[in-house]
């Protein structure tokens, strides 16, 4: 049904060109439990919206080129600030100056939709943490007590060695310790405390960060882990090796609607493990979010609908960035097994110590985050399959910068931005370029 009202404008409850359009993702549940809900929404506020559902930048990027974009979609953080800095999405400000709804919001959930210029071009719209996903009957079976806050790397090595067998013999691994992907390698570098700054302009790979690389490859070369590059030749996905019994821990994502409602295996959560001697800063993710298009016809209109679709659309609820939602009670209760889980301890950890979000595209800048990694992620990638070492690694970061310092300046000389980025990153840029990569 919804298809084939797109060609006519849209679905949700629209009205016309009136509606405020909305880029919801391409599920069949979103999708549905939307419609349920936007008929109430636009009875009681006159806001129609009608539902433009897409994934993927470059969808988005075509649709803003063609000036057809909607107008409320999301955003990560580096669309966010090329947008913002081009003028094509609205500083909420204004907005928020005399509504409650801003201050509904967690301090750290609206930081995080900040750009260079101190406005606020985006409202985080979920937050998430990450786990260890365990089989509890493996556990039982080996006489291994299930792990708290308090476990270490270390403990968490030892329990993969016990978890690891070879059942017949045959000098094959029939089931795995632990299985990490290697996107989740900032999780562990933060928890190892390896500095992190938010917008860097340069690479620099830290002891800390080396030390949790060395750490992860020993996990393949001891045969606790699958090596990555098998499971990606063989198509695997993570859940799947946990049901199948393939690994016996997983670290994934939390919450995960896919693990929950498909494992059927007698499963639990831990915290990530500590690194001995260091206070943990568990993960947590708020950035990325929710934008207003500068083109739109209805900006207070779009203005509403944003806040209904973080705190009334029923499908997002409890929403994790809201001060006022019980978000570990209400997942509880929409799936009934996570109550014996550990789940609401995982999370609790998050909020109570969280570290913030170290993934790449936080923790450099959107203007540099491409050119920085089109030239590190094949070498990651090539350090991971172990065809390199980590000093021949380390050794290609000056390289790599000099190469970002000179994207920079042809970023800075396009007419696009607006002068109050330019010189923001100008600023920036006399202030942390890099004399060796270092």
């Amino acid at each position: 049904m919804c298809a084939v009202a797109l060609l006519l404008g849209g679905c949700g409850g629209g009205k016309g060109g009136d509606a405020v359009t909305y880029q919801c993702g391409s599920n069949a549940l979103e999708i549905q439990a939307l419609e349920r809900d936007i008929p109430a929404f636009t009875k009681r506020t006159g806001i129609g919206i009608a539902l433009n559902p897409f994934n993927g930048d470059e969808k988005l990027y075509a649709m803003v080129a063609a000036g057809q974009e909607p107008d409320i979609f999301t955003v990560n953080n580096v669309l966010r600030d090329r947008f913002a800095s081009e003028g094509r999405i609205l500083d909420l400000r204004p907005f928020a100056e005399k509504d409650p709804f801003a201050d509904r919001l967690l301090a750290s959930a609206r930081a995080d939709g900040v750009s260079l210029d101190g406005g606020w071009y985006s409202v985080s719209n979920w937050a998430f943490t990450v786990g260890v996903y365990y089989n509890r009957a493996l556990f039982a079976e080996a006489g291994i007590a299930p792990p708290d806050s308090t476990w270490t790397w270390d403990d968490m090595v030892a329990t993969a060695r016990r978890l690891t067998r070879d059942a017949n013999g045959d000098g094959k691994t029939d089931r795995y310790g632990v299985f990490i992907g290697s996107h989740f390698i900032e999780a562990f570098e933060q928890m190892n405390h390896a500095p992190l700054p938010r917008e860097a302009l340069f690479l620099s790979l830290s002891p800390e960060a080396r030390d949790v690389y060395v750490r992860y490859l020993a996990l393949m070369q001891d045969g606790l882990m699958p090596d990555t590059r098998r499971v990606q030749a063989m198509g695997m996905q993570a859940p799947q090796m946990l049901e199948n019994g393939t690994v016996a821990m997983l670290v994934e994502a939390v919450p995960n609607t896919n693990l929950f409602e498909t494992l059927t295996i007698d499963w639990a959560l831990a915290p990530l493990p500590r690194f001995a001697g260091k206070a943990p800063r568990y993960f947590r993710s708020h950035s990325g979010g929710l934008a207003i298009s500068a083109r739109t016809r209805h900006p207070q209109r779009a203005w509403e609908a944003l806040k209904w679709i973080v705190s009334g659309a029923s499908v997002y609820q409890p929403n994790p960035v809201l001060r006022d939602a019980d978000f570990a009670g209400g997942w509880e209760r929409k799936h009934a097994r996570l109550a014996a889980t550990g789940f609401r301890d995982v999370w609790r950890l998050a909020e109570q110590q969280e570290g913030g979000d170290p993934r790449y595209f936080v923790r450099f800048s959107s203007f540099t985050m491409a050119p920085i990694l089109e030239r590190f992620q094949p070498l990651l990638d090539r350090l991971w399959s172990r065809s390199i070492g980590i000093d021949e690694l380390a050794a290609a970061v000056p390289g790599i910068n000099a190469r970002v310092a000179k994207d920079l300046e042809n970023t800075l000389a396009t007419s696009a931005m607006k002068p109050v980025f330019r010189d923001a990153l100008r600023r920036q840029l006399a202030g942390q370029r890099p004399a060796d990569g270092k």
